[in-house]
């Protein structure tokens, strides 16, 4: 599979431990809303393996935007590249995914899960289709949102937050379960987006599946299900 050099363009601080990196774009690269590629610094070096991360920003822009969190899990990409200065150079790989919109649903994502969704949402949005829409959005605090004003201009009503560290007034508190999912779908007949954690993911399907959503409507990322080992039968 191909790989090409881009030089960093911009990193700036998004949320808590999160940084927006924008690289150059290789002439004719195109990608798909909601697919990723890897990323890599010297691929000489067996400590820099490559890793993945998801487009988040449009098509049509003259760079590529990724979000990328530092976990302090020893990842010496992550590391390598947020302490990058403008300029520098490193390696991204082809578009790969099946993460792509079908329709009018719901998104259920914790975290960083929300990466992808940033690109189908602003591709919808240019495109004013995004309407109907709605998002579920976890986080452990307020801090952790990634770009949290952005998702409330564009959803408004149809953005939720809840929060499973730190309480805040007038915000959901606790992971999401069955009754927390009754409370916000009034149709089983929509596309279900999910992406996040193992756990996070395999929490959700289970509760979708105890809701009688069809599988067909449920629409998770190809490489999280054999990474996870989930099915979604």
């Amino acid at each position: 599979m191909s790989s090409y050099e881009v030089k960093i363009l911009d990193i700036k601080q998004a949320a808590l431990d999160t940084y927006c990196i924008k690289v150059e774009r290789p002439d004719k690269y195109s990608f798909i809303p909601g697919q990723f590629t890897n990323l890599s610094i010297d691929t000489t070096d067996p400590a820099n393996k490559k890793t993945l991360f998801c487009f988040t920003g449009l098509t049509d822009a003259d760079y590529l935007e990724f979000f990328i969190k530092n976990n302090n899990n020893g990842n010496q990409i992550i590391k390598k590249i947020i302490n990058s200065i403008i300029g520098e150079k490193i390696r991204i790989g082809e578009p790969q995914g099946n993460f792509k919109y079908k329709g009018t649903g719901t998104f259920i994502v914790a975290g960083t899960g929300i990466t992808p969704v940033l690109s189908v949402f602003r591709d919808l949005r240019k495109k004013n289709d995004l309407a109907g829409n709605k998002l579920i959005y976890s986080n452990k605090t307020m801090e952790d949102i990634i770009q949290h004003n952005e998702l409330y201009e564009m959803l408004d009503l149809n953005y939720v937050n809840l929060f499973t560290k730190q309480r805040y007034d007038g915000y959901y508190f606790g992971r999401i379960d069955d009754n927390f999912l009754k409370m916000h779908i009034t149709d089983i007949k929509q596309y279900f987006y999910i992406n996040g954690s193992s756990h996070f993911v395999k929490s959700i399907l289970s509760i979708l599946k105890n809701l009688n959503v069809p599988d067909d409507l449920i629409i998770i990322e190809e490489a999280i299900l054999k990474e996870y080992q989930v099915t979604k039968s």
